[in-house]
């Protein structure tokens, strides 16, 4: 409850407002007019379409801002260098969507059900294209990675965000809203950038230490 009063807290979590910013340039480069590639390898037939899997990755939303809010609680640190890595990784994201546009076909609509229901209304809203790497996948792996390099975070936080993220990220394979490569690309996407970042803000910390025990003996 105390944690809900800070100022300093709630000025730290408005930062994640710079995803929905970072959110505004992506229907500008949701298109096939530079041409696009097909990235399905034979992997991606066996795995079977699953209309109520809609369900769980509209849950990424809620899943992502809260884990973020949750690691805004108990690592300031880490929450600051998975945001900044989430953010570095989602330009990078753009740039190869300018520049190597893919797109994964859909399979043709069918059942009744609310899954069904949710899927017809996530394939209207978002077209085939801006695929590789998944941006669902991307931010999935970048929370539950920085969750579990938490030490202060129990076990069962950990074992329950890494399910989260990995139900949302087998659910863009089975509703065939990505394939493979797509998720493949995200998880080493993201954690090349948040090695660096996480590398990067180690190694000024340890500088800006050696320099107040510079002369002690």
């Amino acid at each position: 409850m105390q944690l809900l009063k800070s100022k300093s807290y709630w000025l730290s979590l408005s930062l994640m407002l710079s995803l929905a910013v970072m959110g505004l340039f992506y229907d500008i480069l949701n298109s096939p007019e530079r041409g696009f590639v097909v990235l399905d390898s034979s992997l991606d037939r066996f795995i079977p379409y699953v209309p109520a899997m809609s369900i769980p990755y509209l849950g990424w939303y809620p899943f992502v801002f809260g884990v973020l809010a949750y690691l805004c609680a108990k690592d300031r640190l880490t929450y600051y260098r998975v945001l900044l890595s989430m953010n570095i990784c989602v330009w990078i994201c753009y740039l190869i969507y300018f520049n190597f546009q893919t797109m994964v076909p859909r399979p043709e609509l069918t059942g009744t059900g609310l899954g069904a229901s949710v899927l017809g209304w996530l394939y209207s809203q978002d077209r085939p294209y801006n695929c590789f790497p998944s941006i669902h996948s991307l931010h999935s792996y970048l929370v539950m990675r920085a969750v579990l390099s938490v030490p202060s975070i129990r076990k069962p936080i950990k074992i329950l965000v890494a399910a989260g993220a990995a139900t949302i990220i087998v659910s863009t394979l089975m509703i065939k809203q990505h394939v493979i490569y797509d998720a493949l690309g995200a998880v080493i996407l993201g954690e090349c950038v948040l090695t660096i970042i996480t590398g990067l803000s180690q190694y000024r910390r340890r500088r800006k230490e050696s320099k107040w025990t510079e002369g002690i003996s």
